[in-house]
């Protein structure tokens, strides 16, 4: 059993909801909580594409993007569609 089994992420906004989040910027980083309990970050374009492209179900993706006045923080909640941000030009 892994030490995290769930995520509660109700007080997360959805990255998908999330109408101009730029996928594709270094000052937005995503960052992987592993379902073992092993921390990662992406911070270009193609570490962020690793990190898709590994992460599982059980694992939590965040996309921590800098507001103008304060940092804003999503749950990736559709990997495929960030995925797919990230393979489009910007």
């Amino acid at each position: 059993m892994p030490r995290f089994a769930a995520f509660i992420t109700a007080g997360l906004r959805s990255a998908s909801n999330a109408t101009r989040l730029p996928w594709h910027a270094r000052t937005v980083t995503l960052i992987c909580v592993g379902a073992d309990g092993v921390v990662s970050q992406a911070k270009t374009v193609s570490e962020k594409r690793d990190l898709l492209d590994m992460v599982t179900g059980r694992d939590l993706v965040l996309v921590a993007w800098p507001g103008q006045w304060s940092q804003d923080i999503y749950v990736v909640d559709d990997r495929k569609a960030a995925r797919t941000a990230l393979d489009t030009a910007p």
